[in-house]
């Protein structure tokens, strides 16, 4: 079962060395900052004050927990296996491109909301990942 993460400043500061060249990443870092390193409360603040509908709606199951949930479904194809030894930077634009047309959002909106996803795979390890939501209908 999925565990939501908390980063702390001195990862924040690593994070910012990997993705130093993404404006949208570099923001939503200050987010993540803002919200004490709590990755899905900083993902759900982003949502909201970019207009993404329904991040309230759901009391059964938290609106982060749910695209992490669709994350998964995509990032853990064989076909992203490459990607499970490398670094946030390239994790990011695979999901900026996804969630971009799951939230029907901007592009630059998705990369905003992607990466306090990515730093949640990252932190909890892609492999272990791509095995957490498998137990679960």
């Amino acid at each position: 079962m999925f565990s939501e993460k908390i980063v702390t400043p001195e990862q924040i500061a690593l994070y910012r060395e990997q993705v130093a060249d993404n404006q949208e990443a570099l923001a939503a870092l200050d987010v993540i900052e803002e919200w004490d390193g709590d990755l899905a409360d900083a993902a759900e603040s982003i949502a909201k004050l970019n207009g993404i509908e329904g991040v309230e709606t759901n009391a059964d199951l938290r609106w982060f927990v749910q695209k992490l949930k669709e994350c998964h479904k995509f990032i853990c194809q064989p076909k992203y296996e490459n990607l499970r030894d490398k670094y946030v930077s390239t994790l990011i634009p695979v999901l900026t491109e996804f969630l971009a047309g799951s939230l029907s959002c901007p592009p630059g909106v998705a990369g905003l909301i992607a990466t306090p996803f990515a730093l949640t795979i990252a932190e909890e390890g892609m492999d272990k990942f791509c095995q957490s939501f498998n137990t679960q209908p």
